[in-house]
């Protein structure tokens, strides 16, 4: 997602001017008031178009999790034949693996400020870059607030093979404001999967019946 600082050139001017007087002289009050337009931070909603060189078919139509293209050719193709609108951008995510989570149970707290749940789950991988179940206990931890907004949080610890055969971990920790829209952190002693350290990812989480399916997918334009 591309985030978009809409600031005018009267309310930079301003802040300028501000920051002199506040250097020369601390006991001149400046007011000023920035149009709350102006500093108004925008997305873009992502419009997915996936792909997979192991798992994908060019015959599928990269718009849905479960029917990923095999290249990356055929998802550009797809993704500049996509209709979008004003707030809409298209996204190449590549399929690196899903993680099978079952929720073994939950708590929480409920104030004025806002309502807590915390999930505890396992899970489990089979994928061709990792497979492996998780270390423990998991935790799910979602946020509630009166405006309406939600904040996720999981963590969890993967401990298996990677593609090499050799024994790994793999931490991830889960944050975003919805199911579709997490951005995973990854922390993994792996050699053959370490450049997932580096790379921009990104979770959608889909639910079913007892737990849910973690998908993580490396953003690739």
């Amino acid at each position: 997602m591309k985030k978009i600082l809409k600031i005018g050139a009267a309310a930079l001017a301003a802040c300028v001017a501000l920051a002199l007087c506040s250097c020369e002289n601390k006991e001149i009050s400046t007011q000023i008031q920035i149009d709350s337009e102006a500093l108004e931070m925008t997305e873009k909603m992502p419009k997915n178009i996936y792909f997979s060189p192991y798992t994908g078919s060019d015959d599928n139509s990269g718009l849905e999790i479960g029917f990923p293209v095999m290249s990356i050719e055929k998802a550009r193709e797809i993704a500049e034949n996509t209709p979008l609108s004003d707030n809409e951008e298209a996204v190449i995510l590549e399929y690196l693996m899903t993680v099978d989570v079952k929720i073994t149970g939950s708590n929480g707290v409920n104030s004025d400020v806002c309502g807590v749940n915390m999930i505890s789950f396992t899970g489990s991988v089979e994928s061709r870059w990792f497979s492996g179940e998780t270390a423990g206990v998991g935790c799910d931890t979602q946020r509630y607030y009166p405006d309406g907004k939600t904040s996720l949080s999981a963590r969890y610890l993967l401990k298996g093979r990677d593609c090499d055969g050799k024994s790994c971990s793999i931490f991830i920790e889960n944050n975003g404001p919805s199911l579709d829209m997490c951005t995973p952190v990854l922390v993994t002693d792996s050699e053959a999967l370490s450049g997932w350290q580096e790379e921009s990812l990104r979770a959608i989480v889909v639910p079913k019946d007892g737990g849910v399916d973690v998908n993580l997918f490396a953003v690739r334009e």
